[in-house]
């Protein structure tokens, strides 16, 4: 069974014709489609993804369905008159036709190659009691002899303005599903809005697999009423954002316009890239609607914008009175409030240029985090700060010079003494002199030695306090990027995969 990443990698059978470039960017985009809602699972809402979900599993089956066949579909209002364009085209009727009220009472199918085409009308959900096959015992032009409607499957959908509600549901199923679609219109309600907003406004990424209809044109006064009426439709088609899609002007009465149609239909079945381009603007239609849930700007390299992660381990620091007076190690109360106040500021950074729902996520995972973080705090702190710095050694060697000087000055002291004294041999004039000197020495060598160590010592405090709050501030940061980075990183790093995936679905089937 094909998991959600490869069940796009490889060749659908039946669609390597021509260039490979349309079954290859399709398959890509589908791909990046089915990542994308994966990536997107528990972020986006359920009611958002399930479209998506619904239409990667259309397309797996549509690929894989009778791929050399398409199924063009002829909708319409009641008395548009598409019945009679369904048996002109067909050249049987096969679909009755109602002169005042409508008889099309649910979907017929009509097949050159009925067989071919069992799998495609059982995929679109046909009851086979509604499958007509185009030839019969009695006609002698079988499938074969014209190779390319062999591949065409025509169906005649209910009106979609009934009264019952159920042919309005079997319209909308059949017009999500078909691979060209026909909508017919008539001279008097072209310009009804019911279709236009409720169908054809919808299609608007559909040009290439729909194709507009005005019929009844006999029912006009003259030609110039056709050219006139004509021009206003493809105005409201291009208000529709519509303005390229195929019309023609028919009328199943006089047979005028119904060649040209059912050459653009033979061309649609000859064609056999219509599927892929249902499919294509199928997904053109979809991924627009995505739009306002991947818009701003992407995260980078860093997902976390270290700025953003500074101001938060310092507030978090600050919470927990590490950098402030009297910290470097001493237990201070953790401020719960701060750290909410630090996580909200991180928050507000962070998801300024985010779409709202993974904004969401990311606040979701800070508010998640943050509830955990004073204990961790707690538990982070609770041990002091490393071991206590040596004694640095210019402050050992002040000390020894502070005791020399002491140990000269003491000297000189008694030399003076016993020079005052007499005492023999320091008792002399020169004795007198001889101890002035190493008292001069030791007094500057003292006062020397206790500035400098005093200096020493306290930067050396001053080193310690900055290791030991450089030491508790790592352990905060450190909480920080478990509790509060790691995982809105997480979040934002999903978002940007997310919309990379996106980028890729929304590129489009040709480009140019």
């Amino acid at each position: 069974m094909n998991t959600v990443h490869d069940r796009f990698v490889g060749a659908y059978p039946g669609h390597a014709y021509g260039t490979e470039e349309e079954p290859t960017r399709l398959l890509a985009r589908l791909s990046a489609l089915d990542r994308m809602a994966e990536a997107a699972a528990g972020r986006l809402p359920d009611e958002r993804l399930f479209p998506v979900r619904a239409l990667l599993d259309h397309a797996d089956a549509r690929l894989r369905t009778a791929p050399r066949h398409s199924a063009v579909v002829i909708a319409g209002a009641t008395g548009a008159g598409k019945s009679s364009l369904f048996n002109a085209l067909v050249g049987l009727d096969l679909s009755p036709v109602g002169v005042r009220r409508p008889t099309t009472t649910g979907a017929v199918s009509c097949a050159w190659d009925p067989n071919g085409a069992g799998p495609l009308l059982d995929l679109l959900g046909l009851p086979r009691g509604r499958r007509i096959p185009r030839h019969g015992v009695l006609d002698d032009a079988g499938p074969l002899r014209d190779p390319v409607l062999s591949r065409l499957v025509l169906i005649d959908l209910p009106d979609h303005d009934s009264v019952e509600t159920g042919h309005r549901e079997e319209v909308d199923r059949y017009v999500a599903a078909a691979d060209h679609l026909i909508w017919v219109l008539d001279p008097q309600k072209y310009a009804d809005a019911l279709v236009h907003h409720a169908y054809l406004r919808p299609l608007a990424q559909h040009a290439d697999v729909l194709t507009v209809v005005l019929n009844q044109t006999d029912r006009l006064p003259g030609p110039d009423a056709v050219a006139q009426v004509t021009a206003d439709l493809r105005r409201i088609l291009a208000d529709d954002g519509l303005a390229d899609v195929r019309l023609l002007a028919t009328s199943a009465a006089t047979g005028d316009g119904v060649r040209e149609l059912r050459d653009a239909v033979a061309g649609v079945a000859a064609s056999r890239r219509t599927a892929l381009l249902r499919l294509s603007a199928d997904l053109d239609h979809l991924t627009a609607s995505f739009d306002p849930l991947f818009t701003g700007v992407v995260p980078g390299a860093e997902t976390f914008d270290p700025p953003v992660r500074d101001r938060l381990v310092d507030g978090i620091a600050g919470a927990a009175g590490i950098g402030g007076a009297g910290g470097g190690g001493t237990a201070h109360p953790i401020h719960v409030h701060e750290i909410d106040l630090a996580v909200r500021r991180a928050a507000s950074g962070l998801v300024r240029d985010l779409p709202r729902p993974w904004a969401a996520g990311v606040r979701e995972a800070l508010a998640h985090g943050a509830r955990r973080v004073p204990e961790a705090l707690r538990a982070e702190l609770a041990t002091p700060a490393g071991p206590a710095a040596a004694v640095p050694a210019r402050v050992q060697a002040a000390a020894v010079a502070l005791w020399v000087g002491v140990a000269l000055t003491v000297l000189g002291v008694v030399g003076i003494a016993l020079a005052l004294a007499d005492i023999e041999p320091i008792g002399r004039v020169d004795g007198w002199y001889a101890a002035l000197a190493p008292l001069a020495a030791g007094v500057l060598l003292a006062l020397g030695a206790l500035y400098a160590g005093e200096a020493w010592r306290s930067e050396a405090d001053r080193d310690r306090r900055i290791a030991a709050e450089r030491e508790l501030r790592a352990r905060v940061a450190g909480v920080a990027d478990e509790y509060l980075v790691d995982p809105a990183t997480v979040e934002l790093e999903r978002y940007r995969e997310a919309h990379a995936f996106f980028v890729a679905a929304r590129e489009p089937l040709h480009v140019h």
